[in-house]
């Protein structure tokens, strides 16, 4: 039978949207660990601020920035949070 086709036998592959057992997982879940990052502009509107100028606060060393793989900036919420309220904040780097 060398002009037939033959069915191969169907192989499981993840998908990235469902776990091992096939169940759904949610993929913008964060872990408990953790922390939640702010957008440029969002730094921007808490502080009535352009958010150019919060660049400018991260470059000047005001503000610790962390980069996405994209090479955009994210700011730490509890270290913006605090720089808000007037408690100063000791740099983890």
């Amino acid at each position: 039978m060398a002009g037939s086709l033959r069915s191969r036998p169907q192989q499981h592959t993840q998908d990235r949207n469902t776990g091992p057992g096939g169940e759904a997982v949610n993929m913008s879940a964060r872990t408990p660990e953790a922390e939640p990052l702010l957008t440029p502009a969002e730094v921007a509107t808490m502080f009535r601020v352009d958010p150019k100028t919060v660049t400018r606060w991260a470059k000047a060393g005001k503000l610790t920035s962390i980069r996405t793989l994209g090479g955009h900036r994210r700011y730490r919420e509890t270290e913006v949070r605090a720089l808000l309220a007037g408690i100063p904040q000791q740099r983890s780097e």
